[in-house]
């Protein structure tokens, strides 16, 4: 078998970097050992970020009806136990109510898909239907890549069909390893990850169980209104629990007393001490992992072979950010495999993946072990649960602590809409001051780089609704001048390139310039008040040929 890229893996970076190529034409291999979809819990955030992507890509509205209801609130609350005190709470709204928000309301979230709480088990099935209809895309469940060898022109791979043990080959220009935290592609690389693989907490830090329950009278014992996630801060048992559909189906998340293993009595146990009552339970399984890690690979590219997702990082899942950075890596990197495929992306464009996504990488791991830390190293007062005036003082001070974490881990619009690749090799030079970001404040910003920023046009429709999927240059303000040259330019590079005209003052002012380039990630990649007076010269640059 031929192919463009192999794609190893079929989580979600592997089935989105598949749909990315795929909208493209580019033929690709996808091999997954596993043949269905995970059915066991992970990864409950899905950020506004991811969001953005899964609308560009044409499938948002399809994503946000799963998970929890429309009207379910989407609160993080804090208890020492479920059925007695509630230390904080944060208000999230449902999305029936973010929806009704106006933007000026919306707490500096300047996107028009907020985020959305949904399980990784019910992702995953819609990216493989939407993988399933793309016909440049062959997916293989069931098979895995058993080896690789790379020249300077292209890779060789074996792939095994699990059950059977049938062996074929395929040659590609490019491969990529998705394959998760033990992924063979970064260890036949021989690239080790660096940071942190073994940090020490009270809770999120070692063993961990997750406990997969149905206990529809849960909502009945809690000791406050429904919520997302409920946290049990209590001497006995850390817990964290989490609410998969809203009418009973939960995930808890508990640390595992040192020398135990993972179990149904632990399970019931750590239910019930979390609980503070005993609770019916339907059904139960359980499953073992690790917590305390923030790795990032020594290298994301290697020749013609590129790590994607948790192959290139591995969190503590707090903040919900590993599953939500893996999609932006493929949205960074499909484009410009595709490019790189179709002609007209240069040599620069594969190396700009790895400078562009390690720093994110990078950010991401080290804000989510702060918040790890943050949460699992929480102090536990002897009086916390006591019914005393210390006890009443003990639990008024932790839930000011709790209440202050909450905010940074999760109102993080400057983490999730703040990605500026300052520095990349492939956008123009900085023309103004970076915008002043932190985790918990976002800045619009049009400086090369910078996500192009969101606001909503007087026909009701969002700017980013109006891009072109690849290049896509504004034309801002009724901005004179013509674009022929630059057209011209990009069709003898053979550059999909889209002119849109925006003449709403109010997006003139919020991109601060009279043209604004956008790549197909929808990152700014060139702006100015005058069209360039050598547009091969800009868009040689802006995608990899410059030496």
């Amino acid at each position: 078998m031929q192919v463009s890229v192999v794609i190893a893996g079929g989580g979600p970076a592997g089935l989105m970097l598949a749909i990315e190529l795929g909208r493209r034409g580019i033929s690709c291999l996808l091999v997954e050992e596993d043949v269905e979809p995970p059915t066991f819990p992970k990864a409950n955030l899905t950020n506004a970020r991811t969001m953005e992507h899964y609308r560009r890509l044409g499938f948002a509205k399809e994503v946000r009806a799963l998970g929890l209801p429309a009207d379910y609130p989407q609160d993080v609350a804090y208890f020492t136990r479920y059925a007695t005190h509630e230390l904080a709470r944060m208000r999230i709204p449902s999305a029936n109510e973010a929806a009704r928000l106006a933007p000026e309301a919306r707490g500096g979230w300047r996107t028009p898909e907020l985020p959305h709480r949904i399980q990784q088990t019910w992702i995953e099935p819609l990216l493989r239907a939407k993988v399933g209809e793309l016909r440049s895309v062959t997916a293989r469940y069931g098979w895995r890549m058993t080896g690789f060898k790379q020249t300077r022109q292209r890779v060789t791979c074996e792939i095994e069909e699990v059950s059977s043990g049938r062996r074929e080959g395929v040659a590609a220009a490019y491969l990529a390893g998705c394959e998760g935290a033990r992924s063979p592609v970064r260890q036949a690389l021989g690239i080790r990850y660096a940071g942190d693989g073994g940090a020490v907490r009270d809770f999120f830090g070692g063993k961990m169980m997750t406990v997969h329950i149905q206990a529809p009278l849960l909502y009945e014992r809690i000791n406050g209104g429904p919520a997302w996630q409920y946290w049990a801060i209590n001497r006995d048992r850390r817990a964290l629990l989490i609410a998969l559909d809203g009418r009973g189906s939960f995930a808890l998340l508990v640390q595992l007393p040192e020398g135990t293993q993972a179990s149904e009595a632990l399970a019931r146990e750590s239910l019930r001490l979390a609980m503070g009552a005993e609770v019916p339970v339907e059904r139960l399984e359980i499953g073992e992992w690790t917590a305390g890690y923030a790795l990032v690979a020594q290298r994301f590219v290697e020749g013609r072979v590129v790590l994607v997702g948790d192959a290139a990082h591995l969190f503590t899942p707090t903040g919900g950010l590993g599953y939500n950075t893996a999609v932006d890596d493929a949205a960074n990197l499909g484009w410009k495999l595709a490019a790189l495929i179709q002609g007209w992306g240069g040599p620069e464009l594969l190396a700009s993946y790895e400078g562009e996504r390690k720093p994110v990488a990078e950010r991401n791991t080290d804000y989510a072990r702060a918040m790890a830390d943050s949460v699992g190293k929480i102090p536990m007062p002897e009086t916390l649960e006591a019914a005393t005036a210390e006890g009443e003082q003990a639990r008024r001070e932790i839930g000011a602590r709790l209440q202050a974490h909450v905010a940074n881990e999760f109102n993080t619009a400057g983490l999730q809409l703040g990605i500026v690749y300052a520095g990349s090799r492939i956008v123009a030079e900085a023309d103004g001051p970076l915008p002043e970001q932190s985790p918990t404040h976002y800045m619009p910003s049009t400086v090369p780089g910078a996500r192009a920023p969101h606001i909503v046009l007087g026909d009701g429709t969002p700017i980013c609704d109006r891009f072109g999927f690849e290049f896509t240059l504004l034309r801002l303000g009724g901005a004179t001048g013509s674009t022929d040259a630059l057209r011209r330019a990009a069709a003898e590079r053979g550059l999909p390139l889209s002119v849109v005209d925006i003449a709403e003052p109010e997006a003139r002012a919020l991109y601060e310039r009279d043209f604004v380039l956008v790549r197909p990630d929808q990152h700014v990649a060139w702006r100015a008040n005058a069209l360039p007076a050598d547009p091969d010269a800009l868009l040689g640059r802006v995608t990899g040929w410059r030496s």
